[in-house]
């Protein structure tokens, strides 16, 4: 068993399943084996995938004590600093990752590149992955869901609907992280 969440086990036999990405250099660590770059956040986080191939990582939020873990929210750790709240469960992520776009982020932010932006370095940041139309077809097979049509939109959500309780945690921890929240 990978994980003590149910879909991040079956996310893993897909992720066995396919010789390439299936979502942009995203990939599954060790689950809660790191920090994620927070030693400050360790007793509240558990990291579960890299998001970028910088370092980025995604984490689940243990912002309570509910049983079932994919039901609370995701935070993006940025490599570059900044933690933000990307999907207010599971499977909110697995529809944005889904969906091609690259995470980028910082302490002002998260927010995911359209089709045709560049990165900072000048390559393309969209980026479909080759194993994507697979890992689309597993999610709407295993869970029932599809691609977001803008991710935008659903960063922006959740990190507006859980800005609160949110900057009330991390304050104290991380004062940086309070500036900016959601997607840019």
């Amino acid at each position: 068993m990978y994980a003590p969440i149910p879909a991040l086990n079956l996310l893993k036999e897909f992720e066995d399943s396919v010789d390439d990405y299936f979502a942009p250099e995203f990939e599954l660590i060790a689950f809660g084996d790191d920090d994620g770059g927070y030693p400050q956040l360790s007793d509240r986080i558990r990291p579960f995938a890299q998001a970028t191939g910088s370092g980025s990582t995604y984490a689940i939020w243990l912002r309570d004590d509910r049983a079932d873990l994919a039901t609370l929210p995701v935070l993006f750790l940025g490599d570059e600093g900044g933690v933000h709240v990307v999907a207010r469960d599971l499977p909110e992520l697995l529809r944005i990752l889904a969906s091609g776009w690259t995470p980028m982020g910082g302490w002002d932010g998260v927010d995911y590149a359209d089709e045709g932006e560049e990165t900072d370095g000048g390559e393309e940041a969209y980026d479909p992955s080759p194993a994507n139309p697979a890992f689309r077809s597993w999610l709407r097979d295993r869970f029932g869901l599809e691609a977001a049509e803008d991710p935008n939109e659903l960063v922006r959500a959740a990190g507006d609907e859980l800005a609160e309780p949110f900057a009330a945690w991390i304050g104290p921890l991380i004062p940086d992280a309070v500036g900016g929240r959601g997607a840019a």
